[in-house]
């Protein structure tokens, strides 16, 4: 036996008799930290520029693992504070008295919520990280290598990587995913910026963003003498310096081409629109003193008094009945929108074939209702639908899955347009605005107006208003459409095809907003190639 081969052997036998070693700060502080900066660049919190930087400290912690266990621990405690960050309006479900919980049981509930889907989409960023951690990479925008050692480059597959395990398959509705903290959405006062989404989408502007992070992570650890960080180095040093160039280069060139692009995107706004923002909070929907479907019309009705003809936006569940089978609520409606001279989009719930659904009711001028109903399509798991698994949980958990419905509603399988005199509007209920593939879709079905229809109540005064608004923006330039956004508490808002907010409310307060919009049939090249 060769002393080589003795020395490797004694090298074995110390390395097995060796504990793993776990570093609390590399493993649990920098990820924690860092992943919580990221979270700084939601709506909301002002920091979008953190977005195109955030993500970098990920990639070299991912660069610099010893084994693919600690690349998708360090990932998955990245992605959990990211979204804790980004997503604490979660704690704006307590107070929860109206469920039966007092106090600190709400606060407790609210918590649970908060860290259980935290958590579910920290795995997420995880198991990106892990496949990150064993593709063979270099820090460059081509592949280099021979057969028997071949690396892929870093600056193209991590964004492809990202886009494809994040924003699709891990948030697919399939696999109880609501894609709300999506990198895209942190952009959306950046109106030159996210032009480039009415061809690539807010999953494009999401893999430019991807990118940068990675080509400063790269041009790091080119310049850093720390070993760990091999396959996220460049050749040289100056290949990292140019690779940071192109970069700055190819993002100058979106703003500018935005900048062309939304002075371009012009739509004759002559339709007034108005949305009623009732400011009935959740307290009002569910305690025992509830109010009752006339008052609840009343209510709606006084507040319209000032609204102009045109169109008009009541939120979602503003009558919580199942209209279908009320017919004086839908004469008192008629009768309304015909005084108006306006066109009605009224939330509430329709039940068909023995199946309840969230729905969305249209009412013309002529105080016609549309025989065309829309049933919502996304459903968030747990609030508008029990997933199987909620049958193993005790009591007090199943009573969160509480709806308007009882049990729970049924998921719709169709876009619909409400054919009015003021244009063909596409409805949309909620969180549909967070998923790209329902409102595409309800464009290519001849959508000329976008309305989005929500009750922000459950979360209280937080900031899901806020970021709601902000994925509607992106909703608007991707398909060139106006969006009009109506929440019961606010804020609701009317923003146009390039993203551009015209008008919006304060939240808390029963008010009507009024603006003007405009019909569009173009189809731009996003909604036309995004289907899933």
């Amino acid at each position: 036996m060769t002393r080589t081969a003795t020395k490797k052997q004694k090298k074995d036998t110390e390395s097995k008799k060796q504990p793993l070693k776990f570093s609390w700060p590399s493993n649990l502080g920098l990820p924690l930290l860092t992943g919580s900066i990221l979270g700084l660049s939601a709506p909301g919190m002002h920091f979008s520029l953190i977005a195109w930087v955030g993500l970098a400290p990920l990639f070299l912690l991912i660069a610099s693992s010893k084994s693919a266990w600690q690349a998708f621990i360090r990932g998955t405690i990245f992605g959990t504070a990211f979204n804790l960050v980004y997503q604490n309006w979660y704690l704006g479900l307590q107070p929860l008295d109206w469920l039966g919980f007092n106090g600190w049981q709400g606060w407790l509930l609210a918590c649970f919520a908060w860290f259980v889907v935290c958590f579910h989409q920290g795995l997420i960023i995880g198991l990106f990280s892990l496949i990150a951690y064993k593709i063979p990479m270099t820090g460059t925008f081509f592949p280099e290598g021979k057969k028997t050692k071949f690396r892929l480059p870093a600056l193209i597959i991590l964004p492809l990587a990202w886009v494809l395990v994040v924003n699709l398959l891990g948030n697919a509705h399939s696999a109880l995913g609501v894609p709300f903290a999506m990198l895209e959405y942190t952009q959306y006062k950046q109106i030159s910026m996210i032009q480039c989404a009415s061809v690539i989408g807010g999953i494009g502007l999401c893999f430019f963003i991807v990118m940068t992070n990675a080509v400063l992570a790269a041009l790091f650890a080119s310049f850093s003498e720390n070993k760990n960080f091999a396959t996220l180095k460049a050749p040289t040093r100056t290949i990292s310096l140019y690779q940071a160039l192109a970069m700055a280069v190819v993002l100058t060139g979106m703003l500018a081409l935005g900048f062309t692009q939304s002075a371009k995107t012009k739509v004759a706004a002559n339709i007034p629109t108005s949305v009623v923002q009732q400011n009935i909070n959740i307290d009002m929907q569910k305690t025992k003193r509830r109010y009752g479907i006339d008052e609840l019309f009343g209510i709606h009705k006084a507040l319209m008094a000032t609204a102009p003809g045109g169109l008009s936006v009541w939120t979602e569940s503003s009558l919580p009945t199942y209209l279908s089978a009320e017919a004086g609520t839908r004469q008192n409606l008629s009768t309304l929108a015909r005084e108006k001279g306006t066109d009605l989009v009224v939330g509430a719930m329709d039940y068909d074939n023995g199946k309840p659904y969230n729905s969305a009711y249209g009412i013309t001028s002529g105080g016609a209702v549309l025989p065309d109903i829309y049933h919502k399509r996304y459903l968030v798991p747990v609030g508008e639908y029990a997933p199987a698994f909620i049958t193993l949980l005790p009591d007090w958990a199943k009573k969160m899955t509480n709806t308007p419905a009882g049990g729970g509603f049924t998921a719709g399988n169709r876009p619909v347009v409400l054919a009015f005199n003021s244009g063909r509007v596409g409805p949309l209920i909620c969180f549909e605005t967070i998923s790209p593939e329902s409102v595409t879709s309800t464009v290519r079905a001849g959508a000329e107006i976008l309305v989005n229809i929500s009750d922000l109540a459950w979360f209280h005064d937080s900031v899901i208003g806020e970021q709601m608004i902000a994925s509607s923006v992106l909703r608007a330039v991707e398909n060139h459409r106006y969006v009009v956004f109506a929440a019961n508490t606010g804020p609701s808002a009317i923003i146009d095809p390039t993203g551009k907010i015209i008008n919006r409310s304060q939240t808390g307060k029963a008010l009507i907003l009024t603006g003007m919009v405009g019909r569009q049939s173009e189809i731009t090249p996003f909604t036309s190639w995004f289907r899933l």
